[in-house]
């Protein structure tokens, strides 16, 4: 099993726990690439015949597939950075019997096939514990395995609505989802949550447990305060874009220079007195239609107009340090270019660099770690993620014993493999196309020695 030991000499948190990951997309590969950041050797079991994430057209390093187009995906490697890879046609026979042999060699399955297919693979919990009765099998679908909607697929966009976070989301008008794959963010770590569980309940009692994680409710828990407003009032909320239901000034205002913003939040009288001063406005401190919080809500857009007025000139950063001085909850609006560059999360060292091999075509990367730290580990991103196949004879031969001869049969017979089948190199659109049609914003064709050095753009 995996040895995995920081630099001092202190094991890891997951070593010697080995991790059969069968998922795809987006939610439990990035659930089981933290995984083995914190020391799990992680087996991703994939196929020749479905690439998945490694042909993302939108994060492909300089807009190019390159020679080894299928090992370039910056989204293959943030969610699978640190596994070991293996091909596995699972529509063959002698692929599901090696399957089954490396669930009775494994401590955790994590899967997010449908409830039919994982039933056809033999991925039923009732199967797996006759394989090795102490698993902790993690089964990840849109609707859980039970109920009228067990048997639909799901994906992440879909699933904002169904949990309701598009309702809150909206800007008083028609319901909006978040931008990115919020559901599968906290789906993944809502995953880790009940995989830590599990294994302390299997350290206490010797037996393993099956998690049906159902995307849905996981994403309907972090919209709970509207749930239960519902519940004991009777109220149901009204949308409220940027702003607060009862703070003000609360919102998100224009900053100096194109697409330039700020964020603050004013909860109490003294923060409203600290903004006042702040504004070179201390007659606003004296207005009676803002002495009260309930006045000042009333007449936000009053203050938001006033607000804006005193922003537009100023550097965002510049009314952070201003206003958090003063004691008033504020924060710059981020991007993308902002985050890699932003003087905070380089200090953190939130974005760790990963070393790609020379085949790839890909030079060093950096890539998203995690939201925290530990004392006296050695945690982060070990490798990108893993070559197609590239742990196929260490886990045929060296975890199973399979001779020579007998994993060289598999591959002739197309069960294992080094290189994608029936899909060819990926023709991304040039980035100005790319523009012009509004899939980004813009682009920095320096990224890299700008990154590097955390110079502005």
């Amino acid at each position: 099993m995996g040895t995995e030991e920081s630099e001092t000499g202190t094991p890891l948190p997951l070593e010697g726990i080995r991790v059969l990951d069968l998922s795809r997309v987006f939610a439990m590969p990035y659930a089981a690439g933290h995984l083995a950041d914190l020391g799990a050797e992680v087996i991703r079991v994939e196929a020749c015949h479905l690439p998945d994430s490694r042909l993302q057209l939108h994060a492909l390093p300089d807009n190019e597939p390159g020679g080894l187009f299928w090992e370039r995906s910056g989204t293959f490697h943030t969610l699978n950075r640190g596994k070991r890879s293996i091909t596995l046609d699972l529509r063959s026979p002698e692929a599901l019997g090696i399957l089954r042999r490396l669930v009775g060699i494994s401590d955790i399955l994590i899967e997010n096939y449908t409830l039919r297919v994982s039933r056809r693979f033999g991925l039923d919990y009732a199967s797996l514990r006759e394989l090795r009765p102490n698993i902790i099998a993690l089964s990840n679908t849109g609707y859980g395995h039970s109920g009228p909607w067990s048997s639909y697929g799901a994906v992440a966009s879909t699933l904002e609505s169904v949990h309701g976070t598009g309702a809150f989301m909206a800007y008083e008008g028609i319901p909006a989802k978040i931008g990115n794959s919020y559901t599968d963010f906290i789906a993944a770590w809502t995953a880790l949550f009940a995989l830590m569980s599990a294994l302390i309940y299997r350290a206490r009692t010797g037996r393993g447990l099956w998690i049906d994680l159902a995307m849905y409710q996981v994403g309907a828990s972090f919209v709970g305060e509207g749930i239960m407003d519902f519940a004991f009032n009777g109220r149901r909320r009204r949308s409220l874009g940027n702003g607060h239901l009862a703070f003000a000034p609360h919102g998100c205002y224009p900053c100096r220079g194109d697409d330039q913003w700020m964020v603050l939040a004013v909860q109490h009288q003294g923060q409203w007195l600290a903004l006042c001063d702040a504004l070179g406005r201390p007659d606003l401190a004296q207005d009676p239609r803002y002495l009260s919080i309930n006045g000042r809500y009333s007449h936000r857009k009053e203050l938001d107009e006033i607000i804006i007025r005193w922003t537009r000139g100023r550097d965002k950063y510049e009314i952070m340090d201003h206003l958090q001085e003063l004691g008033v909850p504020c924060g710059p609006v981020l991007n993308s270019w902002d985050l890699f560059t932003d003087p905070h999360f380089r200090s953190r060292g939130f974005f760790e660099e990963a070393r790609h091999s020379p085949e790839s075509g890909v030079r060093s990367r950096h890539y998203l770690s995690r939201g925290w730290r530990m004392s006296g580990l050695d945690l982060r991103i070990r490798s990108p993620g893993p070559a197609l196949g590239e742990a196929n004879e260490y886990v045929l031969g060296g975890l199973l014993g399979m001779s020579t001869e007998e994993i060289k049969g598999l591959e002739k017979a197309g069960v294992i493999g080094r290189r994608p089948q029936g899909v060819g190199p990926p023709r991304p659109l040039s980035l100005e196309k790319q523009k012009t049609l509004g899939w980004i914003q813009d682009y920095n064709k320096a990224y890299l020695e700008d990154i590097d050095t955390g110079s502005g753009p």
